[in-house]
């Protein structure tokens, strides 16, 4: 379980240095905002925190997620960055994210989810930008289908969407 648990811890800094090394420009948002970090962050783009836009959010690398969920039709494929690469740019440090939604639906989840296995802040679903009407535009999604342990109730209430916010906490 140690080898495992150090085995993820470096495999988190090499993502998180590589995505860093990226050009990957995180000044202020050219178009409209999709999702705001607050909180014990490092970096910021405005008074607000770091805010982010579609274009910015695909500078990331786009992790693909093939999966089935509570609130689609057999295998979707959803694609976005991963939590951890935008929480390691932003210079996230906390044990916690407040993810708020457009209709204030607010969820804790810890930090230790998106180490843990690959999370995305789903941008896409099917190849097609997700929409407010289709749970976007963007919308957490864990890898159920590859981690039998993420299908219940604590983790599908963790996949929020038409998020606007993440705020880390310590």
């Amino acid at each position: 379980m140690l080898k495992q648990k150090l085995c993820i811890w470096f495999a988190c800094c090499f993502f998180s240095a590589a995505v860093l090394a990226q050009d990957i420009h995180l000044d202020v948002p050219k178009g409209k905002v999709l999702l705001t970090l607050t909180g014990n962050i490092a970096e910021h783009n405005t008074d607000n925190g770091l805010q982010l836009d579609r274009e910015q959010l695909l500078q990331f690398p786009q992790r693909v997620i093939r999966t089935e969920t509570r609130w689609t039709e057999g295998v979707t494929e959803f694609s976005g960055p991963l939590v951890r690469d935008i929480l390691a740019a932003a210079g996230a440090r906390g044990s916690a994210v407040s993810a708020l939604a457009a209709n204030e639906y607010k969820i804790e989840i810890p930090t230790e989810d998106f180490k843990s296995f690959d999370v995305i802040l789903a941008i896409q679903k099917n190849g097609e930008p997700l929409t407010v009407r289709t749970k976007g535009p963007v919308w957490v999604i864990y890898p159920w289908s590859e981690h039998a342990e993420l299908e219940n109730g604590t983790y599908y209430s963790r996949a929020i969407w038409q998020l606007v916010q993440l705020e880390v906490n310590d």
